[in-house]
């Protein structure tokens, strides 16, 4: 519990470090571009998202799994990841700029923006020593360069904001941004592993990672798809402006998705283990994941809806006033995603990818059919209805699929507000001692 609790508070502290910067800088550039510009920069983002997602080769949740049942030489398996992502990551950054090439013709700013943006693909390929780190319970090895290039970044796009630079700066800098964060990176593991960093590549075990990985290889595009393709949809059916104000409105909602993120993480290899040994124990920690996921997610539902006229105005100013009713309702769908983050882990230890590939696609085919209705009519307020329908037609559809009847118990079990507030009382203790053994200095534990 002790290395749980560590790990949480790395990706917190991960997480909280880009919460409050990252917010305060992105209103900032938000304010400085203007919601046609700013939404432009955002189409290529999502653009690349959805063609990056192939890069990942479904290795995000199979790779910590495996290198936690890696008994000789794990770095041989972090080698074949970055090798096989690298190569995926050029084809991908290929595809993304031959689309706004013909998408696009005459728009010479989107196919600049994504050239940039798809660089970046190629560069999260060494993201793999994330899950590295992440099986050996030691993840900030990689958040503290990560969190400190950050905030420096953060002091250089401010700078620009104030000498009034242009995109193409902010292009500029990201990029620089992910090439010195993943050098650092790298250098730091090289050091500590020198003897073998870059062994042979084992191209059996990659076919091996392939095969293992190819269902959520499928769910991670699907996912992607349908969390960006109204960004896509909105540019084609609205305008750029219209882009801007739902991508201001959609950055606050999706703050707080990191939560759930954190959690699945840092508690995947720890499930993985009670699994092993004591299945009551692993049914009891899915099911309390699942309820804690849903009231945290719904309290902040609420909140963000009850604030979203303040806090859109307060953050870009009054020309994204008309972000604040995307706000109120997109916010909505971190309920599903908190559910649907929790209830995966669940899928993958059991080995259920396939469940995880179809319930995307049920969302996708809901996402992409809705937005095609609402957008026209009400923009980005429509895009924002499609994503709230879209994500809870997942978490149905993963619990529906689940063929174990797993997935409906923890449904039930979660809207319990008794058994919350016992999770909650638990949870609150157990973090209270981590942090008092944690932080006290005795002969036991210095």
């Amino acid at each position: 519990m002790h290395k749980v609790f560590e790990n949480s508070g790395w990706l917190l502290i991960d997480k909280l470090s880009k919460l409050f910067p990252g917010i305060i800088v992105l209103a900032m550039m938000a304010r400085h571009l203007g919601p046609e510009q700013f939404g432009i920069w955002n189409y290529a983002l999502a653009l690349t998202t959805i063609a990056g997602s192939f890069a990942l080769l479904g290795m995000d949740k199979i790779a910590v799994k495996e290198l936690l049942g890696a008994k000789s030489n794990p770095s041989a398996i972090v080698a074949i990841l970055i090798f096989m992502r690298i190569g995926a990551g050029i084809i991908s950054m290929a595809v993304s700029i031959a689309f706004v090439v013909l998408s696009k013709p005459h728009q010479p700013i989107y196919l600049y923006c994504t050239i940039f943006t798809a660089l970046t693909i190629v560069l999260q390929s060494f993201d793999v020593f994330d899950y590295f780190y992440q099986a050996q319970n030691d993840v900030k090895k990689v958040i503290i360069p990560k969190v400190v290039v950050f905030l420096i970044f953060c002091v250089i796009k401010l700078l620009i904001v104030f000498t009034n630079g242009t995109l193409s700066d902010f292009l500029w800098v990201t990029l620089a941004e992910g090439v010195v964060t993943y050098t650092v990176i790298i250098d730091n593991y090289r050091r500590r592993y020198a003897s073998g960093w870059w062994p042979n590549l084992d191209y059996r075990l990659g076919k091996y990672l392939l095969a293992q990985g190819w269902p959520l290889l499928f769910s991670n595009l699907v996912v992607v798809l349908f969390v960006k393709i109204d960004l896509l949809l909105l540019d084609m059916l609205g305008t750029a402006s219209q882009l801007g104000e739902y991508v201001v409105a959609a950055r606050i909602s999706e703050l707080w998705y990191a939560i759930p993120v954190i959690l699945a993480t840092a508690i995947l290899p720890d499930l993985i283990n009670k699994r092993k040994t004591d299945m009551a124990a692993y049914w009891r920690g899915v099911e309390k994941c699942m309820r804690l996921s849903f009231w945290v997610s719904f309290t902040i539902s609420l909140l963000v809806m009850l604030l979203a006229n303040v806090i859109i105005p307060f953050l870009y100013g009054k020309q994204y006033v008309a972000a604040s009713a995307i706000l109120m309702i997109h916010v909505w769908a971190s309920v599903p995603v908190f559910l649907c983050s929790m209830f995966t882990q669940y899928l993958v230890i059991e080995g259920s990818y396939k469940i995880t590939l179809y319930g995307n696609i049920m969302g996708l085919i809901i996402n992409v059919g809705l937005n095609m209705v609402l957008i026209r009519p009400y923009g980005g307020i429509g895009a924002a209805i499609a994503t709230v329908i879209a994500y809870s037609a997942v978490y149905l559809s993963l619990v529906a699929f689940d063929k174990s009847g797993k997935g409906w118990l923890f449904t039930r079990k979660m809207l319990n507000p008794l058994l919350a507030y016992e999770d909650v009382k638990q949870a609150w203790h157990s973090l209270k001692f981590f942090a008092l053994n944690y932080f006290s200095v005795t002969p036991e534990n210095s």
